[in-house]
């Protein structure tokens, strides 16, 4: 979960604290959406020449890093794919979009003008030999189906891309709501959100869920369903609803990578 879907590009930002989300399901029970301003992530996928990551790594924490700093922004988190899924020197960079004004700022990103033309120049003459592509997305929160953590980055995203079938996306919304929320509480999940796509070069119908977790060994052992308390049967007929709601799912693992980031989340304001 082309661009951040193909599963070596999905978010690698867990839980993006708490907002609303409109984007092709039912928003939450009923089909009413929560009060509140949608909280949207824009997701760069860049692919990198192998023999030039470590100089990669190095100009965007030296450059590109201070500039988004001193340009404001409220946070800039940087994964890579770990050694479980998707390809090497792929980094996926998230940062926040409060509105699509943004876009409208006059001479591109807020670190281009923090830096001055000429050092933007010569940051980008740097960065273009670098790269073999680069891919962006535009994701909102699904608030009614997340569980949102504490504004930090995870040091690992255990992220899952679903296509849901056409026409199941209440159901999709049920199950999440009924079977796995309650469950992933009572497990202790305290990390895991779900996004829809807004804008990319994606398929219509794409579910991203991302789970926070400290470590790798946190995937060992029994199911979160499992560890929750249902029997193995129970936990396998969940599964199995949800599988017949879509066409496709692929996991990965990503690495934050704090060298290359800055930030936290923001406390949502209030909705009026």
């Amino acid at each position: 979960m082309r661009g951040m879907f193909r599963t070596r590009s999905v978010v690698a930002a867990a839980v993006l604290a708490t907002a609303a989300v409109s984007v092709g399901f039912a928003q939450g029970r009923g089909g009413t959406a929560p009060q509140a301003t949608p909280q949207r992530i824009l997701v760069q996928v860049t692919q990198v020449k192998p023999e030039m990551a470590a100089a990669f790594e190095n100009l965007i924490k030296t450059e590109l890093v201070p500039a988004a700093k001193k340009s404001g922004q409220p946070f800039r988190w940087t994964y890579t794919n770990g050694p479980v899924g998707g390809p090497g020197f792929s980094y996926t960079a998230v940062t926040p979009v409060a509105d699509f004004t943004i876009f409208d700022q006059p001479n591109g990103p807020a670190a281009r003008r923090a830096m001055g033309e000429t050092a933007w120049s010569a940051y980008q003459a740097k960065l273009r030999p670098m790269i073999v592509s680069t891919e962006s997305s535009l994701l909102t929160l699904r608030q009614d189906l997340s569980l949102p953590g504490a504004g930090m980055p995870p040091a690992l995203a255990l992220v899952t891309a679903y296509q849901i079938a056409p026409g199941k996306g209440d159901e999709f919304t049920r199950s999440m709501t009924t079977d796995y929320l309650p469950n992933y509480r009572k497990a202790g999940v305290k990390s895991f959100a779900v996004y829809a796509v807004s804008y990319g070069d994606v398929p219509q119908g794409r579910v991203v869920t991302v789970r926070g977790i400290s470590k790798y060994a946190d995937l060992d052992g029994l199911g979160l369903l499992r560890q929750a308390g249902l029997s193995a049967e129970a936990a396998n007929q969940i599964n199995l609803r949800r599988a017949a709601l879509a066409t496709g799912a692929s996991n990965v693992v990503q690495r934050f990578i704090p060298e290359m980031s800055f930030g936290a989340i923001p406390r949502a304001a209030p909705s009026r």
